[in-house]
């Protein structure tokens, strides 16, 4: 079995979510983080998901990996958070 690569300091946060997904399955963040729904929005909803997402792959034995930043957040990304949440 491949060992899953450590998540180092220097990667993107797309490579740090990468690799929680491989090393971490039960991390429900990136679990279903979608790079291409990801690539769809505009930069700056780029950098707000992706804060949403930090706790997750900065603690990659998060069980859950995803915070909403304002109550807002849950529905500018409704098609991420619904599959986090259910």
């Amino acid at each position: 079995k491949e060992k899953a690569a450590a998540v180092s300091v220097n990667d993107s946060p797309l490579d740090k979510i990468a690799k929680v997904k491989v090393s971490h399955p039960d991390n429900r963040m990136a679990k279903h983080f979608d790079a291409e729904y990801y690539m769809t929005l505009p930069v700056d909803l780029q950098k707000l998901l992706l804060l949403c997402c930090k706790s997750g792959y900065e603690n990659p034995d998060s069980g859950m990996g995803l915070y909403a930043m304002s109550p807002t957040d849950y529905d500018e990304f409704k098609p991420f958070f619904d599959k986090v949440i259910r």
